[in-house]
């Protein structure tokens, strides 16, 4: 009796192969090659707030900090996003790890100290020397581009210390001139604000303000090239001048603010800011000082003279 062998076929492990295989080519169709990268690749990057910054990589970018540059009309931002916080990042559209980031990054550094610096590039923002994760600089594109004409002024104010000791100094004025849609647009010019609050006077001198008169109290006139960029706006400090609410109780805690961005050749854009608070409200400072304690401890503020109606 013999024994019988059935025909052997190669069809059925001929057909895996060629799944195996299929399978292979639509994986590496979605993984980004190093060969792919260059300095106009698109990045996206999620952070770990949930937010997504796209577009492509300055060469200031390093392995601290990722700056994602997205154009808007004439302009360029240039968003810093900390390495720490990024959770996800593709680039061209395909998922990417961390070293093809970093090689990224070298191939930017590269055609950056290959190649001149852009003819016609103003930077606009703080000095380089500032190390701040929340900068963002603004660069305008200058040749062969005109920004939309500007249409609004919008802003807003709150107290600020920025020497060494812990009073209030002035007011930080956030403001962006804005087009017709209500985008941020270039400007060139500068600004001016008028500050107005109420001030304690004697009744009989203001009887018909029962004591109080209203009256403007600093007023400032800064040039556009003084202030310091924030994102898609401007920042201007604005120093308290004699009558400083923060010395002088007799100053009401709160105030009108009124602003005007001129542009020589397009007009004078006005804006009101009602009820800036001018100094910090502090329940345990009022407690103390109807204790009969100073408001201010040691050497905080010497030039304080007591509020009469905080």
């Amino acid at each position: 009796m013999h024994d019988t062998f059935a025909p052997f076929s190669l069809a059925p492990l001929a057909v895996a192969m060629l799944f195996v295989l299929s399978g292979l080519m639509a994986i590496g169709s979605n993984v980004v090659l190093a060969q792919d990268l260059s300095a106009s690749s698109i990045v996206e990057l999620t952070t770990a707030s949930g937010r997504t910054f796209r577009g492509k990589l300055s060469p200031k970018s390093n392995f601290d900090t990722v700056r994602i540059t997205s154009s808007r009309g004439s302009i360029e931002l240039t968003r810093p996003i900390a390495w720490k916080t990024i959770r996800e990042l593709t680039i061209n559209e395909q998922p990417a790890t961390f070293e093809q980031l970093k090689t990224l990054i070298h191939r930017v550094h590269e055609d950056e100290s290959a190649g001149d610096s852009t003819p016609g590039l103003i930077s606009i923002g703080p000095s380089q020397t500032i190390s701040n994760e929340n900068e963002v600089a603004v660069e305008q594109l200058e040749a062969n581009q005109k920004s939309a004409p500007v249409a609004s002024l919008s802003a807003w104010a709150t107290y600020k210390n920025w020497d060494s000791d812990p009073s209030v100094d002035g007011l930080e004025v956030t403001f962006s001139a804005e087009d017709a849609q209500g985008m941020p647009t270039a400007a060139r010019g500068y600004l001016e604000a008028e500050l107005y609050a109420f001030q304690d006077q004697s009744y009989s001198a203001v009887p018909h303000g029962r004591g109080a008169r209203f009256e403007r109290i600093g007023s400032w006139r800064i040039s556009l090239n003084q202030t310091t960029a924030r994102y898609d706006s401007r920042v201007a400090r604005l120093p308290y001048q004699g009558n400083s609410p923060v010395t002088d109780g007799r100053i009401s805690s709160a105030g009108i603010l009124v602003m005007r961005l001129v542009i020589p050749g397009q007009g004078t854009f006005s804006a009101s800011l009602d009820d800036v608070r001018l100094r910090p409200y502090s329940a345990i400072r009022d407690s103390n000082q109807l204790s009969g304690n100073p408001r201010f401890m040691g050497q905080e503020n010497p030039r304080y003279r007591p509020y009469k109606n905080p």
